[in-house]
C-alpha cells in the first residue's frame, strides 16, 4: 500500500526500522534479501501530484512510502541525507549533485520535461507581453531552480540578462498572490502553478519557455539501494510508465487525480486547471542522450562561474536496466 508520511516523523520510524531490522538479520534472515518497500520523495508538480492520489504500486506488491516536499531542494537533502530511496529533481541541482557525489546515485527514468512548463504570469490589466517589456520590472521567481535557469537562458535568447530586472525571490507559492497584490510587475513559475494562477486567479500567461530547452527533471535513485533491490526499483520505474500513460492518454484523468491530492491539503484546485498543465509538459519515462546532454552547456556555465570544478559525466550515472526491465511488466505495456 502506498502511504505518506511526514518527513521528521518518517526518518524516526526509518532508525526504528533499521534497529528491526537488524534484530530480523540477527535471527537468521538472509541479509541479501529484497526490500518490499521504496522511500519516495515528491513534490508540487502535477505528476507527483497524481502519482500520490493513486495506488500505483498495488499491482506490483509493493509498498511506496510517499514523502511531500515543499520544493525539489529539500527533497534532494533528504535524499543526499538518506532519508528517501528515490528522489526527482531539476537539472541545475542535479548538476550539483553530479559533481559532488557521483557515485551516490543514479539516473533511472525521466520525470519530466518541455519548456513549455514554464512560464511568465502578470495581472490581467498588464501593458506586459514580451521579453522586451520586462526591462527594468520587479519580476518574482525561484532563483537557484531549474524555472529561473531556464528563464535566464530564455532572457538571453532576447539579448537581456536577469540584469535587466529587479528578481525577488520568493517561494513559487507566494508568487500567484505577489502579482496580484503588484508586489511585483510579473511571476515566473512552473506548472501546475501557472495553470492555476489563470483558472483561479485570472492572471495572464504571456509567455511561456517552450523552445529555449526542454528543461529535463529526473528520477534519480539511491545507487546501494538499487543494488540491493533491483526487482523493487524496475517495479518502481514500471508504475512510473503507468502514470505516464494516463498522462498521455487521458489528461482530464490525471487532472482530477492530481487535483484529488492537493484537496487533501485543504487546497481546492480545479481539476481543469491540472488537466491544462498536463498538456504543457512531457513525461515519457526512457532517458534519452538528447535529455542527458541538456546537462552538458548548464554544467558548463555552472563551471565558469566557478560553482563545480568539473562537467561530469552525465552519461555514467544513467542505469537503464530499470527502464527495460519495467516496459516488460508494466500494466500499461501489456
Amino acid at each position: 500500500m502506498q502511504t505518506r508520511r511526514d518527513p521528521i516523523r518518517m526518518s524516526r520510524r526509518g532508525f526504528g526500522a533499521v534497529m528491526l531490522a537488524l534484530g530480523v538479520i540477527g535471527l537468521g534472515t538472509p541479509a541479501s534479501a529484497e526490500e518490499a518497500k521504496i522511500r519516495i520523495g515528491i513534490q508540487s508538480v502535477p505528476p507527483d501530484e497524481a502519482y500520490a492520489a493513486k495506488d500505483w504500486l498495488e499491482p506490483y506488491g509493493i509498498t511506496g512510502e510517499i514523502v511531500q516536499f515543499s520544493s525539489g531542494g529539500d527533497m534532494l537533502q533528504a535524499f543526499l541525507a538518506g532519508r528517501i530511496d528515490v528522489a526527482n529533481g531539476g537539472s541545475a541541482r542535479l548538476v550539483s549533485m553530479a559533481a559532488s557525489r557521483p557515485k551516490f546515485f543514479s539516473i533511472i527514468a525521466a520525470h519530466q520535461y518541455g519548456g513549455d512548463r514554464y512560464a511568465v504570469l502578470v495581472r490581467p490589466e498588464s501593458p506586459i507581453k514580451t521579453a522586451a517589456d520586462l526591462k527594468g520590472k520587479k519580476v518574482g521567481a525561484v532563483t537557484g531552480s531549474g524555472t529561473f535557469e531556464t528563464f535566464r537562458v530564455f532572457l538571453e535568447n532576447h539579448g537581456m540578462s536577469t540584469k535587466d530586472l529587479q528578481v525577488v525571490n520568493m517561494k513559487v507559492q507566494d508568487i500567484r498572490s505577489a502579482v496580484q497584490q503588484e508586489l511585483v510587475e510579473a511571476g515566473v513559475a512552473w506548472e501546475p502553478h501557472v495553470a492555476i494562477a489563470e483558472t483561479t486567479a485570472g492572471l495572464k500567461r504571456v509567455m511561456s519557455m517552450k523552445g529555449v530547452n526542454a528543461s529535463p527533471n529526473f528520477y534519480l535513485v539511491n545507487r546501494e539501494f538499487a543494488d540491493k533491490n533491483p526487482d523493487t526499483v524496475t517495479k518502481f520505474v514500471a508504475s512510473l510508465i503507468d502514470l505516464a500513460k494516463l498522462i498521455e492518454n487521458r489528461p482530464d484523468e490525471a487532472g482530477k487525480l492530481a487535483a484529488q491530492a492537493i484537496s487533501q491539503k485543504g487546497v481546492a484546485v480545479d481539476p481543469k486547471a491540472l488537466e491544462l498543465s498536463f498538456t504543457r509538459l512531457t513525461v515519457d519515462r526512457k532517458v534519452t542522450d538528447d535529455l542527458i546532454a541538456e546537462l552538458v552547456p548548464i554544467a558548463e556555465s555552472m563551471k565558469d562561474a566557478n560553482r563545480i570544478k568539473a562537467v561530469p559525466d552525465f552519461k555514467a550515472l544513467v542505469d537503464d536496466r530499470f527502464y527495460v526491465e519495467a516496459m516488460k511488466i508494466a500494466v500499461s505495456s501489456r
